[in-house]
């Protein structure tokens, strides 16, 4: 299940005040790339989309031509391994990880105050409607 927008504001709140109050832990944690279920490890690079479609393409070539000679059933299989790599490079295509920096602000009490606050806020709200 995807996270909403508010909820991605809220965990991108939760890691900058972790990395304000624990730099070296904040570091080690959000140093890790995730991969979730919500199909966000999935970022197809140009270069894989063009191994796909070239795959795809000979493949079908292969299988157009296969009446004329036997040898065009090899360029079928030749597309399907290409689609094939396409395919596993774009399913491990590194995911663009910005690292998050801390905002240092004259208050940090303030900052965490507030956003427990509105995490509280968010949670009665939610007991309230149900």
């Amino acid at each position: 299940m995807a996270l909403s927008e508010q909820e991605q504001k809220l965990l991108r709140e939760i890691e900058e005040s972790l990395m304000a109050d624990d730099p070296k832990f904040g570091s080690s944690v959000s140093s890790v790339p995730a991969r979730s279920s919500a199909g966000t490890g999935f970022r197809p690079t140009m270069r894989s989309v063009a191994l796909i479609v070239l795959g795809l393409v000979l493949l079908i070539a292969g299988v157009a031509l296969a009446a004329e000679s036997l040898w065009f059933i090899a360029l079928s299989v030749l597309g399907f391994v290409v689609m094939f790599i396409g395919g596993v490079w774009a399913l491990n295509a590194p995911t663009e990880h910005v690292p998050v920096r801390p905002q240092r602000s004259a208050g940090p009490q303030l900052q965490r105050d507030g956003m427990s606050s509105r995490m509280e806020e968010n949670f009665r709200r939610r007991f309230e409607g149900q």
